[in-house]
């Protein structure tokens, strides 16, 4: 498990905890902490998101969700 939060998760060199930090930021500042408002703006099932919202392990984070929550990010004026 350990190795796998080690690889970069997109062409930034963002770990996989890195890219798992860039989504709890956007979640807590761009969605009121909630989710399920995130799930509707990456397009994937709230599940997903509360696995990665989950200390350890939890959910993998890929590139296409490290993308869409910067771009989201750049859209609302979130600095991340």
């Amino acid at each position: 498990m350990e190795e796998r939060n080690e690889q970069a998760v997109d062409d930034r060199g963002t770990s996989e905890a890195g890219g798992r930090e860039i989504l709890k930021r956007l979640r807590d500042e761009g969605f009121e902490s909630d989710d399920a408002k995130l799930a509707v703006a990456l397009g994937r099932p709230v599940e997903e998101v509360q696995g990665w919202m989950a200390d350890g392990a939890g959910e993998p984070v890929d590139d296409d969700i490290v993308m869409k929550a910067r771009g989201i990010a750049k859209e609302r004026g979130i600095e991340l």
